[in-house]
C-alpha cells in the first residue's frame, strides 16, 4: 500500500462536486416548489369551479326570484277571485234554498194528489 503513488485530488474536481451538490440541492428545492405549486394550482381550480357554480347558482336563484313575485302577485290574485267566487255561490246557494222552499198549502196539497187520496190539503205541524 505504500508503494502506490500519492494520488492528489484535483482541485478543479473538488470544485464541480461541490457546484454539482448546489445545483442538486437547488433542482430538488425547485421540484419540491414545483410539486407545492401544482397542488395549489390544483386547489385554485377547485375553488374557481366552485365559485362559477355558486355564482351560476345564484343567477338562477336572482332570476327565479324575479320571475316569483308577479307569480306571489297573480297568486294572490287567484286567492281573492276564489274568495269572491266561494261568497258569491254561498249566497247564490242561499238565495235559491229560500226560492225553492216550498209553499206550505200547496206542498200538502201536491202530497195528497200524488198519494191518490183527496184534493184536501195536508197541514204541516208547526216545528217547535
Amino acid at each position: 500500500m505504500k508503494n502506490r503513488p500519492h494520488f492528489r485530488p484535483n482541485p478543479y474536481y473538488e470544485d464541480l462536486e461541490r457546484m454539482e451538490e448546489a445545483v442538486m440541492s437547488i433542482l430538488h428545492n425547485l421540484e419540491m416548489e414545483n410539486t407545492e405549486i401544482h397542488e395549489n394550482s390544483h386547489k385554485l381550480k377547485k375553488e374557481i369551479t366552485f365559485s362559477r357554480n355558486l355564482l351560476s347558482q345564484l343567477l338562477m336563484e336572482n332570476t327565479c326570484r324575479k320571475k316569483l313575485v308577479p307569480l306571489k302577485q297573480e297568486s294572490k290574485e287567484v286567492h281573492l277571485d276564489f274568495a269572491l267566487n266561494q261568497k258569491y255561490l254561498v249566497d247564490f246557494n242561499k238565495k235559491d234554498k229560500d226560492q225553492q222552499r216550498p209553499d206550505p198549502a200547496s206542498s200538502g196539497l201536491r202530497k195528497c194528489k200524488r198519494a191518490g187520496i183527496g184534493h184536501t190539503p195536508v197541514r204541516e205541524l208547526p216545528e217547535e
